[in-house]
């Protein structure tokens, strides 16, 4: 990922340490990091005075935990700034401080002009926060997302890469965003589960064109068909990967609606829950 540049996203007790993999990254790929330092506030539940002179009325202490999470963060900004400027980087480091619910809109727009937006695990203390980060970079955003990079030290420069394809327009975006990390991986192994062999879902031969258009590109691919045995197709990625000793998953995201996987559960809710292994999404 040759110039790339890192968006890294970080929550309230995020610390400089999470950031040396990314920045190590970075440098070796002549690339530039930039950190949004995160702080999900506690959810504002006014109640209104009474008429003619109703007011919003703001219940005692919020303003002052909301001002806390403010200082808390903008510690962390000026501490991030110092470790970029130790490690030779360039980038931007910037804070937001808005309740879980809001945060989709002004992730997004700070994830326009990264190559590609890796969430750090510092993140998934608040379910709600976690959630619409997600969503925001998903869905508003035009990169793809890393999640786990903690995990494993080779997820931003895998050797081995397991690429979970179903033939959906997510899982194509996947793989391209993903394309300068399967250019450079020792193994690539395309993952058809559960796979339809017929002419309007997967094709006749599941992968067969993904390899060739993969190969074309210099990449070291294998195709493999797996049963997941009536197993949720999530569980059944984070095996294949477990056994292959893959340094990381690379799938399309809610390739159906997000609420009916939120609701009924998917492919996708497993591999955002899980907090094991490196993913590369893409939607």
């Amino acid at each position: 990922m040759k110039n790339s540049t890192f968006l890294a996203l970080q929550g309230p007790n995020g610390t400089p340490a999470d950031l040396a993999p990314l920045a190590e990254a970075a440098t070796a790929q002549g690339g530039r990091l930039n950190v949004l330092h995160i702080g999900p506030v506690p959810i504002l539940s006014y109640t209104i005075s009474a008429h003619p002179y109703g007011a919003p009325v703001i219940p005692d202490g919020w303003v002052d935990k909301r001002n806390e999470i403010a200082e808390l963060l903008a510690g962390h900004q000026a501490q991030t700034r110092e470790f970029l400027q130790k490690q030779g980087l360039t980038g931007e480091v910037g804070t937001i401080c808005v309740e879980p619910a809001a945060l989709h809109d002004p992730v997004a727009i700070r994830a326009l002009f990264a190559d590609i937006s890796i969430v750090q695990d510092s993140l998934r203390e608040n379910d709600t926060a976690f959630s619409n980060i997600v969503y925001g970079l998903l869905f508003e955003a035009p990169g793809p997302i890393m999640l786990n990079v903690e995990q494993n030290k080779k997820a931003l420069a895998p050797d081995n890469v397991l690429l979970a394809w179903n033939n959906s327009l997510p899982a194509a975006r996947a793989v391209r965003a993903a394309l300068p990390l399967l250019r450079t991986a020792k193994e690539v192994t395309i993952g058809c589960f559960d796979a339809d062999a017929s002419k309007w879902a997967d094709g006749e031969s599941p992968g067969a064109d993904l390899a060739t258009w993969l190969s074309h590109h210099n990449c070291r691919v294998t195709v493999q068909e797996y049963a997941s045995g009536h197993k949720n197709i999530g569980r059944a990625i984070l095996e294949r990967a477990k056994e292959t000793t893959a340094d990381l998953i690379v799938m399309g995201a809610y390739g159906r609606s997000r609420w009916n996987e939120r609701i009924f559960g998917g492919t996708t809710e497993t591999l955002l829950k899980q907090r094991e292994t490196p993913v590369l999404l893409a939607h």
